[in-house]
């Protein structure tokens, strides 16, 4: 199985073509969008002290900055967090960027007011793990965001492989080529369970992070399946639609004595 550094480099590679579809989401009304429906799930004191885990090109802290909001990002790219910079100056905020592995975090316990990721925890090797030092550094009454999708699905044999397949071929004829950075298809063709999503295999997620966040000092966890009515551009909907974006929120438990 690959090991998270090998992960890292891989979308250090992919870091040019994921900063170019940040960019241009960053430059829609999608982001007012995003921002409501993040504060909508927060704790209601402003401004927030928030981490940003696997940051990337830095979507979410140019957001979450620009609410007035302070933010952390902290990626094991390199190549990501050179383009997180670039967008943080080009959008005037100021955040906080860290290199290093959001499974070993840099930070005393009780430190942020809401830890959130999109497009991040598929990608994680032990989720009991990680999950757990979210929790550690999450303040009590701390809100944690996951946004993240059924990614592996489409390697495994299945409907949602059909579907997924379908979609693609209506996309590219929709719209000449999908997202990848070298112009090649994510699913027609594609290799059956690929190494890097086989923590999954065929598991349904939220249900899987579900379980994993119930084993840990988490309260009031919920899940919304489809957040991508407003949050996703119509391609990506095309694209993407046998996988939609989902919405996991938890909360960290009041220690005793607090």
């Amino acid at each position: 199985m690959l090991t998270q550094e090998q992960i890292n480099e891989t979308w250090s590679i992919r870091a040019a073509n994921y900063n170019k579809y940040v960019c241009e989401e960053l430059h829609t009304d999608r982001p007012a969008k995003w921002l409501s429906l993040i504060e909508a799930n927060a704790p209601k004191e402003k401004p927030l002290r928030i981490l940003d885990a696997g940051c990337g090109p830095g979507f979410f802290y140019v957001v979450l900055s620009g609410a007035g909001h302070k933010v952390t990002g902290i990626d094991g790219s390199a190549n990501m967090l050179s383009h997180a910079q670039k967008n943080a100056a080009d959008f005037g905020v100021n955040p906080e960027l860290l290199e290093g592995d959001f499974g070993r975090l840099p930070f005393s316990e009780n430190t942020f007011d809401l830890l959130i990721s999109r497009n991040v925890t598929h990608t994680i090797r032990e989720h009991l793990k990680v999950y757990g030092e979210w929790n550690r550094v999450l303040k009590s009454g701390g809100v944690l965001l996951i946004f993240d999708a059924n990614w592996h699905l489409p390697y495994q044999l299945g409907p949602v492989r059909e579907e997924a397949i379908r979609r693609e071929r209506e996309g590219l004829s929709a719209y000449g080529k999908g997202f990848t950075y070298d112009g090649s298809y994510e699913y027609i063709d594609s290799e059956l369970d690929p190494e890097e999503f086989r923590v999954f295999g065929s598991a349904m997620r939220p249900d899987f992070d579900i379980g994993v966040l119930h084993q840990l000092p988490f309260e009031d966890i919920s899940f919304d399946r489809d957040v991508t009515e407003e949050l996703w551009s119509e391609k990506e909907k095309v694209m993407y639609g046998a996988t939609p974006l989902f919405m996991i929120r938890a909360v960290k438990k009041a220690s005793k004595g607090i």
